[in-house]
């Protein structure tokens, strides 16, 4: 009996593990994310198709009272060029995270 309890444990301590790894793997990711700042990359205009340059927007509202002047919701917008998505992408986690969304299509990172 106990060679079956061992022999159980060890088949589902292989079975867990690439699920545990695999959370951490997201953690990493989205700790990279998390330390990208908000004044990252190139302050842009839209770049032409065929580029290659990765093209981020970001349209939110905010309530911080140095920004709206003491009302109560202003909107803010960004546009900025960068690298590689990866940079994009952690940028736009960051403006998320500062921002309340605005419009969803004036959010997003696109290679041009």
């Amino acid at each position: 009996m106990k060679h079956v309890t061992r022999i159980l444990m060890l088949g589902l301590a292989f079975a867990v593990q690439p699920a545990l790894l695999s959370i951490d793997l997201l953690q990493a990711q989205a700790a990279a994310r998390k330390h990208v700042s908000e004044y990252a990359g190139e302050r842009c205009n839209a770049p032409p198709i065929g580029s290659g340059i990765v093209f981020g927007r970001y349209s939110g509202t905010t309530d911080n009272p140095m920004i709206s002047f003491g009302d109560d919701q202003t909107t803010v917008s960004f546009q900025r060029c960068f690298q590689s998505i990866e940079e994009c992408k952690g940028w736009l986690y960051t403006m998320r995270s500062k921002y309340t969304d605005g419009n969803s299509v004036l959010i997003g990172c696109k290679r041009r």
